[in-house]
């Protein structure tokens, strides 16, 4: 039988699993297809890093809050950056999803890995309806307020605007921060008839710390655990048994430690914002700054683990815990407070992100309501009021209906 030589070129490109009309496109593929083929793999790689960047960033600034920033100094830092990443991976979420979907997967897994710190820092509830009749029975409210000592921000020739905010909102029970004096003042535009009106809508007024102060419709005793750091606004914190219609109510009303800016570093904070500042003056605010968070995360954390021991001493069933906690959504304070079964108001009925800090170009939601028993919020409202630096809030909580009174 004859045989016959095996040829290798008819089937070597096969074997490669190459096809010859893939062959012949190679062939054919001019220089500049091959230069452009390079700068699509360059741009590939470049966005495909962008992504992983902004997916870091993310996920280290959403728990950020889990780590003590005593141990971890820097980690309060990362967490007040979160609005930043949050912003940044919606928009590559948007870009990969029309010119790069090869890479979408990795923004999408982020954002639900991280769904629970986005969702307290923008919650998308639905808006509540109005109360019934037989909730409003059972419903109290609540006015959170650092009054920044009733200065006055908006001052004209009327009277003070703060006191008249808190007149008008007529809540149940109003916590104030930074409160020094009660009193009719001319320098502040605090008239005679604002504090007899204030002493006729709320028969309990008890100032205590030197600068907290609760003003309440229903009776009010103070537990004595007040505590005060005069150096470099160090915190101020209150506590007040109230009795709401035969439910004792335990209050905690709390002005966590400030980062203490001074007047200098404002303005080179706004220059810097403002592009008006040169590399040495950004250098020098930025160190300077960073330092006083730091100082300020770590006094913060020591805090919220006495006010925890307060609460788990004295707290009883029903417990709220409000006020200026100079701090964003997901830090230490509030998840080591979560940890006494307390939970945020906010994230419960709000929507969307929340400023209550209008100064210093310092734009953040660092005033806080948290609470546990056996209520249940209806809603938060913020004040547009500026007459402080901060925004006033307003909580509407409602009893179960089931609840006897203690």
């Amino acid at each position: 039988m004859a045989r016959f030589p095996m040829t290798k070129n008819v089937n070597s490109s096969t074997s490669r699993g190459e096809s010859s009309d893939q062959m012949s496109n190679k062939q054919n593929q001019t220089p500049d297809a091959a230069r452009r083929s390079t700068w699509w793999k360059i741009g590939y790689g470049l966005w495909l890093t962008v992504n992983i960047v902004v997916v870091v960033g993310l996920v280290c600034s959403s728990y950020a809050g889990m780590l003590n920033p005593v141990e971890v100094a820097g980690a309060g830092i990362v967490g007040m950056t979160l609005p930043g990443w949050f912003g940044a991976v919606v928009f590559i979420t948007v870009f990969d999803l029309i010119w790069w979907r090869r890479t979408s997967l990795l923004p999408i897994v982020a954002m639900l890995v991280c769904a629970q710190p986005l969702w307290n820092f923008c919650p998308l509830n639905l808006p509540p309806g109005k109360l019934s009749a037989e909730e409003e029975e059972r419903a109290f409210t609540l006015l959170t307020y650092n009054t920044l000592t009733f200065s006055d921000l908006e001052m004209d020739d009327g009277p003070n605007h703060t006191v008249e905010y808190i007149l008008q909102q007529d809540a149940d029970i109003v916590c104030l921060q930074e409160v020094y004096i009660l009193n009719e003042s001319e320098s502040l535009h605090i008239t005679a008839e604002q504090i007899e009106a204030l002493h006729r809508r709320y028969p309990y007024i008890i100032l205590s710390s030197p600068s907290q102060c609760v003003l309440s419709k229903y009776p009010v005793n103070a537990l004595h655990i007040d505590y005060y750091r005069p150096d470099s606004n160090g915190g101020d914190f209150a506590a007040y048994q109230i009795d709401i219609d035969g439910h004792k109510v335990t209050v905690f009303n709390c002005h966590f430690q400030s980062i203490g800016l001074t007047g200098e570093d404002k303005q080179l904070y706004a220059d810097i914002t403002d592009g008006k500042a040169n590399r040495k003056s950004v250098g020098e605010v930025s160190n300077h700054l960073l330092a006083k968070l730091m100082h300020a995360n770590q006094r913060r954390a020591r805090q919220a683990e006495m006010i925890g021991r307060y609460i788990k001493h004295y707290g009883g069933e029903n417990v709220i815990v409000c006020g200026d906690f100079n701090d964003v959504p997901g830090c230490y304070t509030l998840r080591r407070l979560a940890e006494f079964d307390l939970k945020e108001v906010y994230p419960e009925v709000g929507f969307g992100p929340m400023i209550t800090y209008n100064a210093n170009r310092f734009y953040f939601r660092i005033d806080h309501v948290l609470y546990r028993g056996c209520f249940k919020p209806h809603s938060m409202v913020r004040g547009s009021l500026k007459s402080s630096d901060h925004y006033p809030l307003t909580t509407t909580f409602v009893f179960d209906r089931q609840q006897t009174k203690q």
